[in-house]
């Protein structure tokens, strides 16, 4: 079964269980600073877990590009040693926002591996939580895998989290065993074993039952939804299907490692002798993905990231007798064997290639003397040392380009370790001199841009994108300077096809009026058809007439000027649009702070460029309108259950057409609605909860001191149980209840009492004594849940008869 074959089975099964498929994230988190890459399919959905977004469904399919090579999931030092791990990898994942939970989550996982991809069910292993006995029990009861198989583990493998505190739970992994064949340690004496730690049993998906939030002093809170969070690794699901013996000789691999043997002229091994092939293979991979959304070689963030892979490439690319660019020719293969899913990367890949080739010309022409230095070092190692000299590894890293890591790699090639802590002295030097140096000349140390004209761009319709944007960024600039004052200055700007960020100097936030100025000022003088003119001049001529120049920048004797009129005059060396008029329109999106006394404006050039952005604005507020017009709907059934009069919708059917403020208005309507419901509702229950409380205290039977009473409800849930308990021990505190219900095939319990005689948790205790499931609590209050319906009876006559006999 062809990769392509399996990402698209997995995507239609769940579609076919009304997932919506979710087009999958760039590498690049959107609007999460706590992340350099997208290392999991769940990060765009974050917010959802985290209880501060919403989407407009509740299931969601999609595969997703997954980078890991830094902070908690680093993989980077055991790509190539195996055949499994990778610093980037696909990530099959299915959701589940407050909807489906456990039951459906294993049996949909169970019907895909063995039905639809006919894995061996005796192969298969499934590993719970160790305090998980529902998820156990649920693969007992709905699926036939081997019951031996279902084996415990503690919160190291079978408990996730998405941080020290936050959204968390229990998961339930599937585990494949490949045979006694594929074991790596047979030299080494141990047993093959599922979280062994040998090659034979592998991991293939992970099923996260989020269900708790994690406190700051350690505990855990119920969620009030519980969401399911899966992921299944493409690669090791592919390796198995096409009965190969490693991730590498697969149809996503195998275009890359060919191309490999092509060009050095050296054969694959899946030996040692194939580690060259197989890192080149994976680290081409992530630099294509990365360079594809905009992330270019850099000595910082995510653009040293990606620098250090494609040194460390070249590194290999030498063990394999190779001194010349080679990666930028491997792009071609990783497009082949992905682009067709991932249908973006075909239209960037000269761009890759080009940002590829650069960058590799610039690291060999280093690489010769650094490797020279690097031996002189070794040879220069005096005593029968056995490490590398911080200061020599910094000056490896500052004046030759080696990341430590590509140094480190050089060492344990010679039986050798660095003195990384050396190295990070030297380091932190530089940056604290770095630091000086930037408030001494008042610059933005952040601003290193990614994307924009830093990059190649080669398509026409690009490059006058580009052009409309730099234009926009001058007339932009003098039209802050005109409206706000001439102190503004520009501190940092990024120009790109979609869109221009500048940030300049000003001492508060602009007022809606300001803005609308600015836009307006600019929008006139495109309508102008202002001739853009550019020439060279001598630095001091360019100067004398006023050209504006980035505070701080050092340029050439001779200069490019750029002017607009009488408008904008200012030195540049990048594309421009021939006039004004090419710009079409000006459009601001966003202004905000960066840092003190610095703000930032993001805006549009291009008609059809701000067209694009006004309907992907218009969906995701009709997304919203349609999400609250659906709680409203769903309040106006319980509000008529209950006997209220619903809200009017009669003016809500035609969302779809209206401008993006119209359906802002319609949404705040919506709102004012929704809580002119809740009231209706929240009265209604208030009194239906008086009357229930009434009835039921009126059935306790006195015992002593006490009032018991028993009472078992239908499909009340444990939210229902509790505030119905804090209504009935207010209105009487010498009450013992002990309420029971049957929610979903589950039964749950209570027991609640002001004067705890008797402790609640005890009271607990004896309930799952007989009709099982797990609780706990304090004195005065506790629960259960995961009990058997069919025993809820019985357990509750059974604690009847008990407290009966103690009360008395």
């Amino acid at each position: 079964m062809k990769s392509q074959e399996v990402r698209q089975k997995f995507i239609e099964f769940f579609q076919q269980k009304d997932h919506e498929f979710a087009a999958p994230s760039p590498v690049v988190p959107q609007n999460d600073p706590s992340l350099l890459f997208t290392n999991a399919g769940m990060n765009q959905f974050k917010d959802v877990f985290l209880g501060a977004g919403t989407r407009p469904y509740t299931r969601a399919v999609n595969s997703q590009v997954c980078i890991r090579v830094s902070g908690k999931h680093n993989d980077l030092e055991d790509v190539g040693l195996d055949t499994t791990h990778h610093t980037l990898f696909e990530m099959l994942g299915n959701w589940s926002f407050g909807d489906y939970y456990k039951r459906e989550a294993i049996q949909w996982a169970w019907e895909l591996f063995t039905q639809v991809y006919g894995l061996p069910k005796a192969a298969l292993y499934a590993t719970i939580y160790e305090t998980d006995d529902e998820s156990g029990e649920l693969w007992k009861k709905i699926t036939d895998i081997n019951p031996a198989h279902i084996l415990k583990f503690g919160n190291k493998d079978n408990f996730w989290e998405m941080a020290q505190t936050g959204p968390c739970g229990p998961c339930s992994e599937i585990h494949l065993d490949r045979g006694a064949d594929h074991c790596d340690k047979k030299e080494t004496p141990h047993t093959c074993s599922v979280n062994g730690i040998c090659a034979r049993y592998i991991e293939l998906w992970n099923l996260v039952f989020i269900q708790y939030e994690r406190q700051e002093d350690g505990s855990l809170l119920d969620l009030p939804q519980k969401h399911v969070d899966t992921g299944a690794g493409l690669e090791r699901i592919v390796a198995y299907l096409q009965h190969t013996a490693s991730n590498y000789e697969t149809d996503l691999f195998e275009p890359i490692i060919k191309k490999i043997e092509t060009l050095t002229g050296i054969p694959y091994s899946d030996g040692i002798q194939g580690m060259p092939h197989r890192v080149i293979a994976d680290h081409i991979r992530t630099l294509t993905f990365g360079i594809a959304d905009n992330i270019l070689p850099s000595n910082d963030g995510r653009g040293y990231v990606l620098r250090r892979i494609l040194r460390r490439g070249l590194r290999y690319a030498q063990k394999l007798n190779i001194t010349q660019p080679i990666l930028y020719k491997l792009v071609g293969s990783v497009i082949d064997a992905m682009g067709s899913y991932y249908d973006y990367l075909p239209k960037r890949k000269d761009f890759i290639e080009n940002v590829i080739k650069s960058e590799e010309e610039g690291f060999l022409k280093t690489l010769t003397s650094g490797v020279l230095h690097f031996q002189n070092v070794v040879d220069s190692l005096v005593n029968n040392s056995d490490t590398i000299p911080g200061k020599e590894a910094f000056k490896l890293y500052d004046t030759f380009g080696f990341p430590i890591d590509l140094t480190e790699l050089m060492a344990r090639e010679r039986g050798l370790k660095v003195d990384l802590a050396g190295f990070r002295t030297e380091l932190n030097a530089q940056r604290a001199q770095s630091r000086n140096h930037i408030k001494l000349h008042n610059c933005d140390a952040k601003d290193v841009p990614i994307g924009g004209e830093a990059r190649i761009v080669t398509h026409d319709e690009d490059r006058l994108k580009m052009a409309r944007h730099h234009t926009g960024t001058h007339l932009l600039q003098a039209a802050l300077r005109q409206i706000l004052g001439e102190h503004v200055y520009q501190s940092g700007s990024l120009v790109d096809v979609a869109r221009l960020r500048f940030d300049f100097s000003h001492f508060k936030s602009l007022s809606p009026e300001q803005l609308t100025e600015i836009e307006s000022l600019v929008n006139a003088k495109i309508e102008d058809n202002i001739a853009v003119t550019a020439a060279q001049m001598p630095l001091d001529d360019a100067k004398k007439k006023g050209a504006m120049a980035l505070f701080g920048e050092k340029y050439d004797d001779v200069v490019r000027v750029i002017q607009i009129g009488d408008f904008s005059m200012e030195l540049c060396g990048g594309t421009h649009v021939p006039s004004t008029a090419a710009i079409e329109k000006f459009r601001i999106i966003s202004e905000s702070a960066i840092a003190a006394g610095t703000r930032r404006i993001e805006a549009l050039c291009g008609e059809e460029t701000i067209s694009h952005y006004q309907e992907a604005e218009r969906q995701k507020h009709l997304a919203l309108f349609n999400q609250k017009l659906k709680t409203v709907k769903a309040l106006n059934q319980e509000n008529t259950t209950l006997g209220g009069t619903p809200v009017s919708l009669a003016d809500f059917d035609k969302a779809d057409t209206l401008t993006s403020e119209d359906i802002i208005t319609l949404t705040e309507t919506l709102l004012s609605r929704i809580k002119q419901q809740e009231k209706q509702i929240a009265d209604k229950k208030n009194h239906s909860a008086a009357d229930t409380v009434r009835d039921l205290i009126g059935k306790a039977t006195p015992i002593g001191n006490h009032k018991l009473l028993i009472h078992s409800f239908d499909q009340y849930d444990m939210g229902m149980l509790r505030t119905l308990s804090d209504h009935m021990i207010s209105s009487d505190p010498s009450l013992v209840l002990v309420l029971g219900s049957v929610k979903d095939d589950q039964a749950l319990f209570l027991a609640r009492l002001k004067k705890p005689d008797l402790p609640a948790a005890d009271i607990i205790k004896e309930l799952t004594g007989i009709a099982g499931g797990k609780g706990g609590g304090r004195a005065d209050m506790a629960q259960a849940g995961g009990a058997d319906p069919s025993k809820l009876d019985t357990a509750l006559r059974h604690i009847d008869s008990v407290l009966s006999s103690r009360l008395s």
